[in-house]
Order: C-alpha cells, then structure tokens, then sequence
C-alpha cells in the first residue's frame, strides 16, 4: 500500500511548489507593475485582495467538481487556467485588465483543497497529518525558491517574470496530465457523489452542505482564526521591525527567511511524528498555545535574541496548526465530500488573508506597533477555546464517516484523536 500511495503524495507535493514557486516569481513584481498603471497604495492592495478574493469564491467550487469528476481534471484545468492569467498579466495594458488578471489567477489558484484531496485519498489515517505536512511544506519552500528566482530574473525585463512563470505553470500542467493518476475513486467503483455537487448551486450549495456539521464548522473557524492572526503579523511584521530597529527590506527578507525554513521543517518532517506520538488534537492545541505566545512576546522583542525566539515559537506553532487543520477536516468529512469540505477550509483561509491584514492596518494605527500582535494572540487564544469540544461525541459520529482505510483499520491504526476518549 505505501508504494501505491507513495507516488501520488510525492508527485502532488512537487506540484505544489512548482504551483507556488511560480507564483512567488511575480510576487515581489507585482506592486511594481500595478504602479505602473498608476495605482497608487490602495491600488497595489486590490491587486493583491481581489486574487485572494477569487480564492474564498471558488476553492469550494473546485473542490466540488473535484469530487464529482474527479480530482486530476480539475488540477489540470487549474493550471492552466493560471497559465492563461500570468499571460494576461505581462499584456496588460491598463490597472483594470491587470485586476482582471489577477482575479483569473486567483480562481487557478483556488486548486490547493483539490490537492489536499488528493493527499487525503492516497494516505492511511495514521500517515494523513504527515501527508498534509508533506503539502505545506512544499508551499513553504515554494514561497521560498520563487521570490529568490523572480529577483533574479527582474533585471532581464519587467515582463520576463510573467512569462518565466507562465512557462512554469504550464510545465507543471504536463507534470500532472503524464504523471498523476485519479485518486477520486479505488478500483473500478467510483465512489458516491454529494448532492451538493449536482445542480446549478454549486458555489453556495458546498457551503451549506459542509456546515451542517458541527466539527467541519468549528474546525474552519480555528483556521479563519489562526490564518487571520498569522497573516496580520507578516503584514505589520515590517513596520514593527521598521520602528524598532530601523531594520530595510534586506534585513527583513533574512527574517522571513528564517520563518520559512522554521515552517518547512516543522511541516515536512516534524509534524507527523508528534502527531503519532501526542494525537492529532494535542498537537493542534499545543500548536495553537505556541502560535499565541509567540505573538503575544513579539511587542516585547526588543532585542535580536528574543524576537528571533518570539518568531521561532509562531513558525513552530503554524508549522503544527496547518497541516493538523487540514487532516482533522479530511477525517471529519465523508470521501464523496472531502474536496468540498477541504475547498471551503482552503476558502475562508483566503478570505482570513483578506481580513487580516485589514484589521493588522488598523490596530497598528490605532494602538501601536504591537496592538497587532497582542490581538493575533487573542484571536488565537479564541481559536483555542473553539478547538477544545473537538473530541465530542458528535466529532466521534464524523470520524465515523471517514476513509474506507480508516474505517477499517484496527484501533492501532485509528487516529490518535479519535483513541483519546
């Protein structure tokens, strides 16, 4: 069973960051381009907010279809579809085509809870949080190798970033028609398809139907939360160091930098040991006390050693809290509605990335340099308290309408989880 599963997982982790890395190339471009079109800063952030945007709107719809017909089209079509926006991007002439753009590119985008399907079909219910680890850690290090790539190829032209990642875009897109099998359905039976995905309400019909379960809604509510907290500390983050220490981009880049390296490690290693050792629900509390305390230090870190330790304790804990989030919903959904429910959890992510750094913005001004962090914190703390019911019996019931694989595994096999009541 490993070597049958082995390669999906590890072919869809080479398609993410290939997925992100591209993206990454024109990020550091982008606020430049925009300018050009004479957008000024409000401009620059709708660039940003209505790709994000196109992501809360249509991941749940991906996820949807992808579990009506079937994972590998929809990754497909994705690409491509991200292709297609990188291009309309280098021709853009004017601020609206170059919205229009990023709008399209944000529902290409919206293909990461597809992936994550994918990740939950072909792995054990005792591998699932390390398979999910797998995923994000690639997106780190894709967020990593991609800015680095984009800089270096800026210089070469305004346009040449664009294109570079078009290319990227459609090389992965051949990546997966050659490589990726269906993970949708096992043998020759294809598994039952949710009613929310047939009909002309697709969008709004996978919302309903994946928050009529209590555990799904409470577990997407921890990941709003957290997303939100953490996203406004990258937003603040160097307006903070800024005042501080008088820290430029330069120094700033070395410590994301560090964030990034943190994340991967704890994501593509870490995570799925301690999630065998401790249960997937103790890791996600333990992540989310690392995540709040951490930020809760940050306003007091005025000295390299201890913000070093401050930024290090969040990287831990939303190096544990992603991946963890991602398998409890594939546990808590059943297979025929797992890329729906995944879709939603990837969509309120966006819209937390569009919130965040809203609310970042206005503590900032209104109570300091570290009015965000403390209330980051706080919201975190809430995501805590929402976590906590997660082994109810009613969570139980959910779980009970997991994978095949996990149904009939032997209480060794079972989520850790699910053996703690």
């Amino acid at each position: 069973m490993h070597k049958m599963t082995r390669s999906p997982l590890s072919l869809m982790a080479l398609t993410i960051f290939i997925d992100f890395a591209g993206f990454g190339i024109i990020l550091p471009l982008l606020p430049f381009w925009a300018q050009r079109f004479g957008a000024g800063p409000v401009g620059v952030g709708l660039v940003l907010t209505i790709y994000a945007l196109a992501q809360f709107l249509f991941t749940p719809v991906l996820g949807t279809l992808s579990d009506r017909y079937g994972r590998r089209p929809i990754i497909l079509a994705a690409l491509l579809i991200e292709a297609l926006s990188l291009a309309l991007s280098a021709l853009a002439g004017s601020l609206l085509i170059l919205l229009m753009a990023r709008f399209i590119g944000g529902l290409g985008a919206s293909n990461i809870g597809s992936a994550q399907a994918v990740v939950a079909d072909v792995t054990p219910a005792e591998g699932r949080a390390r398979g999910m680890g797998l995923i994000g850690a690639a997106i780190g290090l894709g967020f990593v190798v991609g800015p680095a790539l984009g800089g270096v190829l800026a210089p070469l032209g305004t346009v040449v970033p664009f294109w570079v990642a078009m290319l990227v875009a459609l090389a992965n897109a051949l990546l997966v028609l050659r490589f990726l099998p269906e993970t949708r359905w096992i043998g020759t039976t294809r598994a039952p398809v949710s009613p929310a995905a047939h009909g002309t309400g697709v969008i709004f019909a996978g919302w309903r139907q994946v928050l009529r379960h209590p555990v799904v809604a409470r577990l997407v509510a921890v990941n709003f939360l957290f997303t939100g907290a953490f996203t406004a500390m990258e937003t603040v983050f160097v307006l903070f160091t800024q005042h501080t220490f008088g820290w430029t981009a330069m120094q700033n880049g070395y410590i994301f930098t560090y964030i990034g390296v943190l994340i991967v490690l704890m994501q593509g290693g870490l995570v799925g040991q301690l999630a065998r050792r401790w249960g997937e629900r103790r890791l996600l509390l333990a992540g989310l006390f690392l995540l709040a305390t951490g930020l809760a230090l940050l306003p007091w870190s005025t000295h390299l050693p201890l913000l070093l330790i401050a930024l290090g304790i969040v990287s831990i804990g939303d190096g544990a809290v992603t991946p963890i989030i991602s398998a409890l919903l594939s546990f808590a959904s059943p297979p025929e509605a797992r890329g729906e429910t995944l879709g939603l959890a990837q969509a309120v992510a966006a819209l937390a990335r569009v919130v965040g750094p809203l609310t970042a913005g206005i503590a900032f001004t209104v109570g300091g340099p570290g009015a965000p962090f403390l209330a980051g914190s706080a919201f975190v703390l809430l995501a805590a308290l929402i976590a906590l019911p997660a082994h109810s019996s009613k969570q139980k019931r959910c779980l009970a309408h997991s994978t095949p694989a996990v149904q009939s595994t032997s209480s060794e096999e079972t989520p850790a989880m699910v053996r703690e009541d």
